[in-house]
This record gives C-alpha cells, structure tokens and sequence, in this order.
C-alpha cells in the first residue's frame, strides 16, 4: 500500500494517489494527530503540482481527518469523541438490521463460505502481525452483510463517516492487541448466523461494536493530547505539529 512516506510507487490517478496515501497514514497513526502538513512538502516528495495534495487534503477535511485553517496551515485533526460515539451508535443500530436481514434471507453456503475465507485470511494477518491487513479484513467481512442484503449504498454511507472511528479501532488495537478476540467474534457472529442465530448473532454484534466504549475512556486518558475537548474550537493550536512516530506505544 502506497504511504506518504514512499511515493516510489505512484502511477495514475495522481489525487486519488495522494489521498489514499495520506489518509492510511493517518487513520494507521504513521501521521499523528495535531501534525502540520505542507502541500509543496507533499508535493515535493512525489515530484507533483500543489494541486492534486489540495484536491486531496479537501476530501480529507470533508472525512474529518483533516483541518485547513486559512491562513494558518493544514493539521492533521484531533480525535473527535462525540462524533465517534455518534459514528458507533449508527453503525449498530443500521448494521444490527441488516445482519437480522441476512439471517432471515437463509444465506445460501457458498456466501457464508466466503465469509469464512475472508475470516481466514484474517487469522493469517494475526499471524503476520500485519494490523493493515487485519483492519482492512474486519471491514470486508462486516460489508459482505451489506452486500448480501443488496444494501451497498448504505454500507458506503457508513463507511465515508467512519474515518474517525477507524483511527480509534487502530489506536485501539495498537493498545489492547485484541486481535484474536475480535477475530473470535467474528466467527461467533457467522455461527450464528450459520445456526440462524438471530438473537445470538445481535448479541455477539454488539459485545462487538460497543466494546469500544469503554476502551474510548481508557484511550482518552492515556493520550488526552490527541483528544479534542468538549467544548474545544477545532481552530484551536495543536502540539503534535512534527511529529512523525508510526505507531503510538
């Protein structure tokens, strides 16, 4: 995968380019919360015009990862709790109907079997301990629901407010190295749906989604300077404005 920090690979599509790059470097914390980006240091770096890295910090912003403020630069934006918890809550009351619409539609098992595939190759990132892989696995399984339901468009929907609450399920598990447990959850969640579970399947859904939420509190603590305060104007100064680490210890 293309990163900000290796531009050898990039070919067509010069601002999707730009912004798929960016935008995994921020959700994976390779870019930290409060950093100040440069457009003519981007542009730099891939040998590009300014303006594909401008098209791009605009959708940016529109995802939320991202604050441009005139005059002033283009941050890297702090983590916003309410509009996680916003994100969290939406997430499960549409995705708990749609998984009670799988169960009821008697999936047939070549669509389970696919499922189980995917699931295995996320056991398979566990073991190469690669974490991009094992979220980008996690987001293929919960939208073969969707796309089994015929419910692509809402799957979309969801997934283009997610970005903040993708940036904390990496700080997350960056922490907690749950990984096994979600990948167990998963399985119990297809269980049951395999079972035609439905009351089973909602219940390990939700121990599923909403575990975050006591994680959320933990994480806040721990790292309050990449946390926007209730309250806190998002034109209010940062102090992460260089900082390059990839990973948050």
């Amino acid at each position: 995968m293309l990163s900000y920090f290796d531009m050898s690979e990039l070919k067509e599509g010069v601002t999707r380019q730009v912004y798929l790059a960016l935008r995994r470097d921020i959700l994976n914390w390779r870019l930290l919360p409060g950093r100040r980006l440069s457009e003519k240091d981007i542009a730099g770096r891939m040998n590009i015009s300014k303006t594909p890295v401008r098209e791009a910090f605009i959708k940016l912003q529109d995802e939320g990862l991202l604050e441009i403020r005139p005059q002033r630069g283009t941050y890297v934006s702090l983590m916003d709790m309410e509009q996680i918890e916003e994100v969290r809550f939406t997430r499960f009351c549409v995705e708990s109907t749609v998984l009670s619409l799988f169960i009821s539609s008697s999936p047939d098992e070549k669509i389970l079997s696919s499922m189980d595939s995917i699931l295995d190759t996320q056991e398979q990132t566990i073991a190469d301990r690669d974490v991009d892989g094992f979220v980008e696995s996690d987001d293929s399984f919960h939208r073969e629901f969707f796309l089994a339901c015929g419910k692509a468009r809402t799957w979309s929907f969801i997934d283009h407010f997610s970005a903040q609450y993708k940036r904390l399920r990496y700080l997350s598990l960056q922490n907690y190295l749950d990984f096994g447990k979600v990948l167990a959850e998963h399985r119990a969640i297809l269980s049951a749906c395999r079972c035609g579970a439905n009351d089973d399947a909602l219940h390990w859904l939700s121990m599923h989604l909403n575990k975050i939420l006591g994680e959320s509190e933990h994480l806040r603590e721990k790292f309050p300077e990449y946390i926007m305060q209730s309250g806190t104007s998002r034109d209010t100064d940062t102090a992460g404005t260089e900082t390059t680490e990839a990973t948050v210890q």
